[in-house]
C-alpha cells in the first residue's frame, strides 16, 4: 500500500453535514495517508443534470456550489485532515463524481480512490452504491469501498488470489493493511484439478494421479505463502485456505464464514467491455457481501473513458 501516495476520498453531502458513509471514507484515508506519508484530496460533486432552455443553450439545474452549510462541512472534513497532520486539498466539481476521479486517475494524478460503498440508509439491500459500481468498473487505479458504520479496526483481512498477478499484489496489500492492526490474514483460493488432468486419471491410475494433483495444489499454496514473505509484512499472522468450486462462490462461503473486516482481490480486465464489467467474479462477489473491500485493477485494464 506504500505505492499509495496520492489518495482521494470521495465526499458526499446529507443535509449540512458530511454523509455518514463519506464521514467514514475520510477517516480510512486519512488513516492510510498517514501510515504512508501520503497526501489526501477531497472530493465533492455539484453535478447538476442539464436542460436546453429556448435558445438551445444547455444549462444545469441547480447551483454549480455547495450552499453555506454544506461549504462548511466540507471545511470541517478538510480541517480534520489537517488536524492528523495530512497534507489536504478541498475539490469541488461540476462533472460527476465517479467520472471525474476516473479522468484523474487516466491522467496519472491519483493512485487510489476511497469511498463509501454505499449511502448507510439505503434500503434496496445492494451491496454496492452507484459510485462505487462506476469506479469499479472505470476506474484504473485501485478502488477502497468503506462499509459504512464499520469502526475500521480491520482484525481479520481475507484476500482472494487466483495466482495472477494482480492477485499477487492485493495479497501483499493486504498483508500490509494485515499486518499495520496486528491482525489476522487469511487468503483463500479456488482450487480446481485441472481438465487435462482429470481426462487422464485412468491412463495415470489413482496413486500417480493423486500425487500429481496434490502437488499442483501444494504449489498453489507455496506460491501465495512466497507472496507474502517477499512483501511488504512476511511476518504477519496468515493461513491459507482451499476452496472447490467456482471462485465467486468459494469467496463469498470464505466471508460468510470468517465475516472479515475488509476484502482484497483484483479484477480482471474486460477489453470486450470496457467500463460495463470488472470480471465475472467480481460482479457476482462485490455487490453480494457485507465488508469493506479494497479492489486492485489489473496492468492491462482498459477504461471507457476519456482522460480529457
Amino acid at each position: 500500500m506504500e505505492h499509495c501516495q496520492r489518495i482521494l476520498v470521495g465526499l458526499d453531502l446529507a443535509g449540512d453535514a458530511v454523509s455518514p458513509g463519506s464521514w467514514n471514507a475520510l477517516e480510512q484515508g486519512l488513516w492510510l495517508a498517514r501510515s504512508v506519508g501520503g497526501s489526501v484530496t477531497l472530493l465533492h460533486s455539484v453535478f447538476r443534470p442539464r436542460y436546453r432552455d429556448a435558445a438551445g443553450v444547455a444549462r444545469p439545474v441547480g447551483p454549480d456550489r455547495p450552499d453555506g452549510r454544506g461549504a462548511a462541512a466540507l471545511g470541517r472534513a478538510l480541517g480534520e485532515a489537517r488536524r492528523l497532520g495530512v497534507s489536504a486539498e478541498l475539490e469541488v466539481t461540476t462533472e460527476r463524481a465517479w467520472l471525474d476521479a476516473t479522468r484523474r486517475a487516466l491522467r496519472g494524478e491519483i493512485d487510489l480512490v476511497v469511498v463509501g460503498k454505499r449511502n448507510e440508509f439505503a434500503a434496496d439491500g445492494r451491496g454496492l452504491g452507484t459510485v462505487a459500481v462506476k469506479l469499479l468498473r472505470k476506474c484504473p487505479c485501485p478502488i477502497w469501498a468503506v462499509k459504512p458504520g464499520h469502526d475500521l479496526v480491520h482484525r481479520m483481512v481475507l484476500a482472494a488470489s487466483d495466482l495472477s498477478p494482480v492477485a499477487d499484489e492485493a495479497v501483499r496489500d493486504a498483508a500490509w493493511i494485515a499486518g499495520r492492526g496486528e491482525s489476522q490474514l487469511t487468503v483463500v483460493h479456488a482450487w480446481c484439478t485441472p481438465l487435462d488432468l482429470r481426462e487422464r486419471r485412468e491412463e495415470l491410475g489413482v496413486d500417480v494421479y493423486e500425487e500429481l494433483r496434490d502437488a499442483l495444489r501444494n504449489g498453489a499454496g507455496e506460491h501465495i505463502r512466497a507472496t507474502i514473505a517477499a512483501g511488504p509484512a512476511p511476518t504477519v499472522e496468515s493461513e491459507v485456505l482451499f476452496g472447490k468450486g467456482r471462485p465467486a462462490g468459494v469467496i463469498r462461503e470464505a466471508v460468510d464464514h470468517l465475516d472479515p473486516d475488509l476484502l482484497v482481490l483484483g479484477t480482471v480486465s474486460t477489453p470486450d467491455l470496457p467500463g460495463r464489467s470488472f470480471g465475472s467474479t467480481g460482479e457476482r462477489v462485490l455487490d453480494r457481501v457485507d465488508c469493506s473491500l479494497l479492489a486492485l485493477k489489473p496492468a492491462e485494464f482498459r477504461s471507457s473513458v476519456n482522460p480529457d
